[in-house]
């Protein structure tokens, strides 16, 4: 949940409708990286269903940056171009802390829907894999 215990709130939003920010936040929590590294781990992620094009990546990034939501800092490259590490903010790991328990919340009202779906609809067999 967010704020005050409610569901949306401006300033977070539900982490669908800013999935992207949310999947940034997620990589970047577990190591600082490059664009286009993030952009290739999102992949991985998402199995491939989610294919960001490098320049939504880079709007998005720089909008994290100006939210205090990431930092970065330029890094010297010995075989190309020097490239911008990013890192998660003290407000970022918030907000990714926040979508995650709203996600947590959300799985425990879905989980409540499959149960009562195998007790009507689905029999016994479906209980099993739940």
């Amino acid at each position: 949940m967010c704020h005050n215990d409610r569901w949306h709130h401006e300033e977070c939003g539900y982490p669908e409708k800013r999935w992207l920010q949310f999947m940034i936040l997620r990589v970047v929590y577990e190591k600082p990286t490059y664009g286009y590294k993030i952009i290739k781990r999102i992949e991985e992620i998402t199995y491939g269903r989610h294919k960001i094009k490098s320049g939504t990546m880079y709007t998005t990034l720089k909008r994290m940056e100006k939210e205090g939501l990431l930092r970065s800092v330029w890094k010297k490259s010995e075989s190309g171009p020097d490239s911008r590490e990013y890192s998660t903010t003290e407000k970022g790991e918030k907000y990714l802390k926040r979508w995650l328990e709203m996600i947590i919340e959300r799985k425990k009202m879905m989980d409540e829907m499959v149960k009562f779906y195998n007790e009507h609809f689905g029999g016994k067999q479906n209980e099993e894999k739940n």
